[in-house]
């Protein structure tokens, strides 16, 4: 099973995509949006009896996923390569706008060196593209100290000039 960094620790990765050969047979499925919404408006689920969550490709509206949000207990942001930056404000949108609580997690061409940046933008858990070492995105999320600005995450906590100037010496 494919392990994948979730809340700064390693896990295993139990969620199967609908396009997959084991998805006919998993208890937790991953779908596209178009799909998602259809199952939840009474379309017939491609795996019955599946827990469902749901995959953003760059072009998703994350907005469409709102009524559902108390649902989901995974969202995949699906990013095709490093040049790709639509999800990090994907990530924002559904944490700080929509109120998303869930798993939000970063997959497809995601690179140790965006964990830090991606974690301030709400995602918690990381599925890091083939190659990428866990250890390192672990390390990542350690790599600054402070913050300045605030941000969505819930793994990376800003701190102020002013709390660090108030510490004792």
């Amino acid at each position: 099973m494919r392990q994948i960094i979730k809340d700064r620790q390693l896990a295993a990765n139990d969620w199967v995509d609908a396009a997959s050969d084991a998805a006919a047979t998993a208890p937790h499925v991953v779908l596209g949006l178009a799909d998602y919404v259809a199952v939840r408006n009474g379309g017939a689920s491609p795996v019955p009896g599946a827990q469902l969550a749901v995959k953003l490709l760059p072009a998703d509206d994350a907005a469409q996923l709102k009524p559902y949000l108390s649902d989901l207990s995974l969202i995949v942001v699906f990013f095709p390569g490093t040049a790709e930056g639509r999800g990090y404000t994907q990530g924002r949108l559904l944490r700080e706008r929509h109120g998303y609580a869930g798993e939000l997690r970063a997959a497809g061409g995601v690179r140790v060196d965006q964990v830090f940046l991606l974690a301030r933008c709400g995602f918690n858990a990381f599925d890091l593209a083939d190659g990428e070492n866990l250890a390192g995105g672990l390390r990542e999320l350690e790599r600054f100290s402070v913050a300045y600005q605030d941000g969505a995450g819930t793994l990376v906590h800003p701190r102020r000039r002013q709390e660090r100037s108030a510490a004792p010496r």
